[in-house]
C-alpha cells in the first residue's frame, strides 16, 4: 500500500515528518508520501516561505536514512489559483519533488474547505459548476501529477439541484486526456460528508475512462495515515483497478494492488 497525502507541523498538520514516518512504518506501508500545503496566497495553513529550505533539507535528510521498511517520497498538495500558472510552475521549480497534488480549495476568494461558513449564501449549483471548471482547468495545466480529492465541494454536505453523472463524466474525460491520476482520498469518510473522495459512481467514471488511480489519507494527525485502506483497497479491485500508481521524481509507474 502506498499514502502519498499527508501534512506536517510545516502547514496545517499536528505532528512532525519523524512522527508521522513512525506511523506509516506500523502500518506496513511500502512507500509514504509528505505533502504539506503550498499555496501562492500564503494563508496560516500553509508552508511559510521562510521554511522553504529547513522542509527540504528534513525530507531528503530522512530519504537519505539507510534500512528504512519503507520508500519516502517528497510531495506537496498545492492550490490551484487560475491564472497564477507560472507563478505556481516558478514556485514548484525550487522543489526536488517526487510528485504534485493539484487541488482546488479556493472558488474565487472563497475557502469553501476551511469552514463551513459561508455555504447558505451561495447558489450550490453555481458553485458546484465553477469548482468543476477549475479542478478540468487545473488537470489540463501541466501542473499536477495527481488530482487531489477530486469532489471535495461535497465536504459540508452541500449538494446541488441537478444530476453529477454528466459533470462526473465529462472531469473524468479530461483527467485522462490530460494524463493525470487521480487520488482515492480516504478523509471524506470522516467529513459532514460521510463518504470518501471521490464518491463511487465518480470513482467508476474515472475507471471507464482509463484514470490512474493512488492513496492518499490526507492525515492530519498520526492516527490518520492509511486510514480506511483495506476497505478502499477492495471497493478498487470490485471496481475493476488492478494497479496503484506511484512516483519518484515525477516519473510515474504501476504497483500491483
Amino acid at each position: 500500500m502506498v499514502d502519498y497525502h499527508s501534512h506536517s507541523i510545516y502547514s496545517d498538520g499536528k505532528n512532525t515528518y519523524n512522527e508521522t514516518l513512525n506511523q506509516a512504518i506500523k502500518k506496513n506501508l511500502k512507500e509514504f508520501g509528505f505533502s504539506d500545503h503550498l499555496c501562492i496566497y500564503y494563508p496560516d495553513w500553509a508552508i511559510r516561505k521562510e521554511n522553504f529550505p529547513k522542509l527540504i533539507s528534513e525530507i531528503n535528510e530522512i530519504k537519505n536514512r539507510k534500512n528504512l521498511s519503507l520508500e519516502v517520497k517528497f510531495g506537496l498538495e498545492v492550490d490551484y489559483i487560475e491564472d497564477r500558472e507560472e507563478e505556481i510552475q516558478n514556485c514548484l521549480d525550487l522543489f526536488p519533488l517526487d510528485y504534485v497534488i493539484g487541488s482546488v480549495h479556493y472558488v474565487g476568494n472563497w475557502n469553501f474547505d476551511t469552514k463551513a461558513n459561508g455555504y447558505q449564501s451561495k447558489d450550490i449549483d453555481q458553485f458546484y459548476a465553477e469548482y468543476y471548471r477549475l479542478i478540468q482547468k487545473a488537470a489540463r495545466s501541466g501542473l499536477f501529477d495527481i488530482m487531489g480529492h477530486i469532489d471535495v465541494a461535497k465536504k459540508f454536505n452541500y449538494f446541488p439541484g441537478f444530476d453529477l453523472n454528466p459533470i462526473y463524466e465529462q472531469t473524468a474525460k479530461v483527467f485522462s486526456e490530460s494524463d493525470v491520476v487521480i487520488e482515492l482520498n480516504t478523509s471524506g469518510k470522516d467529513r459532514p460528508c460521510k463518504e470518501f473522495y471521490p464518491s463511487d459512481r465518480f470513482l467508476q467514471h474515472c475507471y471507464d475512462h482509463n484514470v490512474p488511480v493512488t492513496l492518499g489519507s490526507d492525515a492530519h494527525h498520526v492516527n490518520d495515515v492509511a486510514r480506511y485502506f483495506p476497505e478502499v483497497l477492495e471497493k478498487l479491485k470490485l471496481i475493476g483497478y488492478t494497479q496503484l500508481a506511484s512516483f519518484t521524481k515525477r516519473e510515474r509507474k504501476f504497483l500491483d494492488i
